[in-house]
């Protein structure tokens, strides 16, 4: 984010930041949870009525509210990835809340929050298949994809897809890069591919590892995994950095003829982007191969505070071009009638505070 956009002082910004993340330090030594909690605390914070609070005691104040949104995101994320390969809601929900719970008494650093709990509730639901008779054939795939997805997140230029062929999305196999792929591994060695494609050695190695991590990439992503630097190429970032910057300019432009310029991208841009003077944070999410969700947040002191949601599609060649867009209504606070009535239940928190730190303090013992 972008200090000096926000409402706030550069110094009460570093002030929340450095609370934040003594306090998540101390009830949280082995999860890297600081950068969600500080995001979610901020977006609280600049939504806040005005108070005559300290913002520190403000932040303090809401701390156990954030870190219950942050475990019931991380249940959620468990939950849709078993109901996914199990189609049973109840059961899902089982296999996520002990997700959380080995989360939370996990004895080892974890820095990847999301992919950690996706690892963790597929390994729990290969031991409940393992059990099912009915269920093997499940269980054998289950087994084989947590191989593949292992191989896949890890950093080596290698990859060995012969024995893991049958649960590869087909999409894939239809593919350039996996045709790419099969076509190197034809080779003995790598200088074989090099001289018969009149390749230096560096370079084939250069294109093998190229090839390679983009193939991995796409099997990630068509398995069902959120973006993450092992399913984003260099190209994919750079252009989508790109658009964002090319959206702002052309929103915040005053010449003549700027909301012409947006309309051509797409006709609704001049009315979503309207107020965007510049993006304090963004997001995206992955929908299939070249397709995105592209979030854009704009955190203004002078109007409510903005977010759009942008669908892009990038070519082959790495050109962004804009499918639809729509405004975010919910970002920001909104009135509830005093003659609504949610059930109790609805209310009541899936990991409350007092839960989540009780695991942690029996973990300690």
């Amino acid at each position: 984010m972008k200090q000096d956009a926000l409402p706030i002082s550069k110094e009460i910004y570093n002030e929340i930041v450095a609370c934040v993340i003594d306090m998540v330090q101390s009830n949280f030594e082995n999860l890297n949870i600081s950068k969600d909690a500080a995001n979610c605390v901020l977006v609280r914070f600049l939504n806040a009525p005005p108070s005559t609070d300290d913002a520190i005691v403000q932040v303090q104040a809401m701390y156990s509210k954030v870190i219950e949104e942050l475990f019931a995101s991380y249940h959620k994320v468990a939950f849709q990835y078993c109901l996914h390969k199990a189609q049973n809601p109840e059961f899902s929900n089982d296999i996520a809340q002990e997700t959380i719970c080995r989360l939370l008494k996990s004895q080892n650093r974890i820095n990847e929050i999301t992919n950690w709990v996706k690892s963790v509730a597929h390994n729990l639901l290969c031991e409940h298949y393992r059990t099912e008779k009915d269920e093997q054939a499940l269980y054998q795939d289950l087994q084989i994809e947590g191989e593949l997805i292992h191989q896949l997140s890890n950093n080596s230029s290698k990859i060995g897809l012969a024995e893991c062929l049958h649960v590869v999305p087909e999409s894939i196999l239809h593919n350039q890069n996996y045709k790419s792929y099969s076509k190197l591994k034809e080779y003995d060695s790598l200088q074989a591919y090099a001289e018969d494609n009149k390749l230096g050695y560096e370079a084939a190695k250069s294109k093998s590892k190229k090839l390679i991590k983009n193939l991995k990439a796409e099997i990630l992503l068509a398995m069902g995994w959120q973006a993450s630097p092992d399913i984003l190429d260099y190209n994919q970032y750079k252009a989508i950095q790109s658009i964002i910057r090319k959206l702002l300019d052309l929103s915040t432009a005053t010449k003549e003829g700027t909301n012409e310029a947006l309309s051509k991208l797409h006709p609704d841009l001049p009315q979503v982007l309207t107020g965007y003077t510049s993006v304090e944070d963004w997001g995206i999410t992955m929908i299939s191969e070249r397709r995105f969700r592209l979030y854009l947040y704009h955190l203004s002191s002078e109007q409510a505070h903005l977010m759009t949601t942008i669908f892009i599609n990038i070519g082959k060649r790495n050109h962004v071009q804009v499918e639809n867009c729509k405004i975010n209504k919910y970002a920001g606070s909104h009135n509830i009638s005093a003659k609504a009535h949610i059930p109790k239940q609805m209310g009541a928190a899936l990991w409350s505070y007092e839960k989540i730190i009780s695991l942690l303090n029996e973990n300690s013992r």
